[in-house]
């Protein structure tokens, strides 16, 4: 296997890995300021949250559309 796809395919794991553990802090923020009340900063807050983790989960499902590694 050649240099650059070991690197290309090397940095697409990472960009991987980067996204779910996003996706797994801002789901952990969200369930918790869930749990919150009665303050417009965790309101704020757990909005904001809320479209990070769709921002994040739509990141993550690119990196996995058109993968030539998979042929499912």
């Amino acid at each position: 296997m050649s240099e650059p796809a070991t690197q290309r395919r090397r940095a697409l794991r990472d960009k991987r890995n980067l996204a779910k553990w996003g996706m797994v802090g801002a789901l952990g923020v969200l369930a918790l300021t869930g749990y919150m009340r009665r303050r417009p900063q965790i309101r704020l807050l757990h909005a904001a949250t809320g479209v990070a983790l769709i921002g994040l989960s739509y990141w993550h499902h690119t990196l996995y559309v058109n993968d030539p590694v998979r042929k499912d």
